[in-house]
Formats: structure tokens, C-alpha cells, sequence
């Protein structure tokens, strides 16, 4: 048993893509996965880009109440 162990430690590792490439998975599942991770890749994309539009609108909200401030003398 321990031989076997030793050569089996020698061999070479399979790396991750091979180790999912050999795997029991149909390939129906693998494609099924596929599809759920572009469709929750292109809804954080889409938050994301909502986040940036509403980061620059209240930078300049910011910005003009600043400049709103400092005309009336406040600061």
C-alpha cells in the first residue's frame, strides 16, 4: 500500500482545468453552471455601472451645495 502512495506522490498533479475536465460532470451541468455565472457576471456589471452613475451624480450634488455654501459666505 505505501508503494503505491509513493508512486502516486511522484506523479505528476493534475492541474484545476484538467481536474475539471476529467471529472464524472455531465456536460449538460458544466454548461448549465456556464450560464449562471454570465447571467450573475452581467447583473453585477449592471449594478456596478448604476453605482458609478449614482457616485457621479452625488459628487456633483456635493460639489454644487459646496460651491452653494461658500458663495453665501457659510464656510
Amino acid at each position: 500500500m505505501t508503494d503505491e502512495l509513493y508512486e502516486a506522490t511522484k506523479r505528476e498533479v493534475m492541474s484545476e482545468h484538467e481536474e475539471y475536465k476529467n471529472a464524472d460532470v455531465p456536460k449538460e451541468v458544466w454548461i448549465q453552471r456556464n450560464e449562471y455565472l454570465h447571467k450573475h457576471i452581467d447583473k453585477l456589471n449592471e449594478e456596478l455601472n448604476e453605482l458609478r452613475i449614482d457616485n457621479k451624480r452625488l459628487s456633483q450634488q456635493v460639489e454644487d451645495q459646496l460651491k452653494q455654501f461658500r458663495n453665501s459666505g457659510s464656510i
